[in-house]
């Protein structure tokens, strides 16, 4: 199958409308400020890479020369500046994550990569990458760590852990759960094929590989479509306080609904057939002066590097 390089394809053009109203009412939640500022501080970010790099496989041209393909053409279909490392663990189920804000990497399970094809490796790869290019890569890890963050900055800060309390856990998994709709679309415009999505997230919500030749997928596309349907502020309602309960919930179905939704709507072809190349956006508006980071537009600090930001004259 040819695919598109979306060359110029920027993040805004395909990003969720809860992902950034999500994002809107984290930045202004108190105490985060004070936790991606300690999160630097404690140098986390290079634990966490210490940690993964020192337990995983790393993949390369060589050694796993189809892997490292899917993702150098994720990258280039979705106009990725630069290729994340790729590692492989022997974690179970299908799985998937990205970590590492100034150097990302990307680790696929054992599992994914055996279960599924490499057109649906595409789509998983391509949705980690929509993470990075979006800017997700520093709440999502803090998302994913906050009950260590907690008790490691509560320890050595005489109860600083305290400002990671209920109400900025929550601001937290809910934007993460918004996160993923963002990422699915970036995972879809990299493998250019809506069956493809759609299989990956049949086999996330728990078809057994005994009947992975045999699944109709036309059975998922109308459970998805028959999921109740709720607009964007009952949907983020209910999430938010989903959050609060279970931090877990993969919530696959609702995922292919909102993918569904975006290709109904003529959204994902418009984007394959526009051309994105273009003036970029000048930094120091929607991005950081000093590493380039998507800011939102309540954002008070950079996501990438913790620049205070200054307010407008």
């Amino acid at each position: 199958m040819e695919r598109l390089q979306l060359t110029g394809l920027k993040p805004q053009s395909y990003e969720h409308p809860l992902d950034k109203k999500a994002l809107d009412a984290l930045q202004n939640t108190g105490g985060l400020e004070t936790l991606v500022r300690k999160v630097n501080e404690w140098g986390f970010e290079r634990m966490l890479r210490v940690q993964l790099t020192g337990s995983h496989l790393k993949v390369g041209a060589d050694s796993f020369p189809e892997l490292h393909e899917v993702a150098r053409e994720a990258a280039a279909n979705i106009d990725l500046p630069s290729l994340p490392e790729l590692y492989i663990a022997a974690d179970g189920g299908i799985n998937a994550f990205t970590a590492g804000v100034g150097r990302p990497l990307i680790v696929v399970s054992s599992e994914a990569i055996d279960a599924l094809t490499p057109d649906e490796l595409l789509f998983v790869v391509g949705h980690e990458m929509g993470h990075i290019k979006s800017g997700h890569v520093l709440y999502y890890q803090i998302a994913e760590y906050l009950p260590v963050l907690g008790s490691l900055i509560g320890g050595v800060t005489l109860g600083l852990g305290e400002l990671a309390g209920a109400g900025l856990q929550v601001a937290l998994q809910n934007w993460k759960r918004m996160s993923e709709f963002s990422a699915d679309r970036a995972g879809l415009l990299a493998c250019q094929d809506p069956s493809v999505a759609l299989g990956v997230m049949m086999k996330l919500a728990g078809l057994p590989r005994s009947r992975y030749e045999s699944a109709n997928t036309e059975d998922f596309i109308a459970q998805a479509r028959a999921f109740e349907s709720l607009d964007d502020d009952a949907l983020n309602w209910i999430a938010r306080r989903l959050s609060a309960m279970d931090q877990s919930h993969p919530w696959t179905v609702l995922r292919a609904q909102q993918c569904l939704r975006w290709i109904d709507a003529g959204d994902y072809e418009r984007l394959l057939a526009t051309d994105h190349q273009g003036p970029r956006p000048t930094l120091g508006a929607a991005f950081c002066t000093a590493c380039g980071a998507k800011l939102g537009e309540a954002a008070q600090f950079c996501s990438g590097c913790g620049l205070r930001l200054r307010a407008p004259a």
